[in-house]
């Protein structure tokens, strides 16, 4: 079963990463991914990540008090509950109670990171959403107790670091890795929407049809996190014209490293024009 660990901050990293190493411990089934570790494990592109997330059954998403009201945690959370049960995501906290939860995040069943008992829970309901067989209760119990003091320890590390140094210390995801992330979630959730029962050639285009689909979503959702509007996008020869506007008006501008992230994310060449038709930025023709 493949676990997607969501993380925002330098402590929700490292819980994230923890957590990765651990979970296998208890439950030798589980595939966890977490970005940090496997965006860009051997090299591998965007497309091919998301062939591999695309059985993700599970999202835990690391919170702490200084990441709680994280845009970017409170997106990633609403694109997993979106692609699974809303029973299947949870935050998972750090120096937090159940009752600190607000906004997006108290619709989920919340695990507290310091109670062994709530933990155990987790890993219980982790072992029955399990697609292949459950690991039985018994032997559960046993490598939960030989692992836990571990977690407990390393969590104990991680609380040890007080909010404000994580907060001037945090590791801010860069606009690259943000965007790939909105990219994968998207393709998840066209990859689960084909019906993957039918023969290859037949999933290959009702992902052709969806993929379109997904990729203007893609553009909207990477637009409007930087302030921008997207009012239309069109695939013209192998190139994409995305029509967009800031609220700054023409003074705004869009960075090299953003255009170019995107290009690559799309696979195509990208040039975006303001509403008069002017063009405000261009990617490069050709990219690695």
């Amino acid at each position: 079963m493949k676990v997607f660990l969501s993380w925002s901050g330098e402590r929700s990293r490292r819980v994230a990463e923890c957590l990765k190493s651990w979970l296998q411990d208890v439950i030798q089934e589980i595939d966890p991914w977490v970005s940090t570790q496997d965006i860009a494990k051997g090299g591998r592109g965007i497309n091919e990540i998301t062939h591999e997330l695309a059985s993700t059954d599970f999202g835990i998403v690391c919170i702490t008090p200084e990441n709680e009201a994280s845009k970017w945690i409170n997106f990633e959370a609403g694109s997993l509950a979106k692609q699974f049960k809303i029973a299947h995501v949870v935050p998972f906290l750090i120096d937090m109670k159940i009752a600190d939860l607000a906004g997006p995040l108290a619709q989920f069943q919340a695990t507290v990171g310091d109670s062994r008992d709530d933990v155990r829970k987790l890993i219980g309901d982790m072992n029955k959403a399990s697609t292949g067989r459950a690991v039985a209760e018994d032997r559960l119990d046993r490598a939960f107790a030989r692992s836990w003091p571990e977690l407990e320890i390393n969590l104990q590390d991680i609380r040890s670091t007080s909010p404000n140094e994580g907060v001037r210390h945090s590791v801010k995801r860069s606009e690259a890795e943000m965007l790939e992330e909105v990219l994968l979630l998207v393709r998840n959730q066209e990859y689960r929407q084909a019906d993957m029962d039918g023969n290859a050639t037949e999933v290959e285009e009702k992902l052709s049809r969806s993929r379109r689909i997904s990729e203007e979503e893609f553009i909207l959702l990477s637009f409007a996190k930087i302030g921008w509007r997207v009012l239309r996008s069109t695939w013209e020869s192998s190139v994409v014209n995305i029509t967009a506007r800031h609220s700054e008006g023409a003074s705004a501008s869009l960075s090299r490293d953003f255009i170019e992230r995107v290009a690559k994310s799309l696979d195509r060449p990208v040039v975006v024009v303001g509403e008069s038709g002017v063009v405000i930025i261009r990617s490069a023709s050709r990219f690695s």
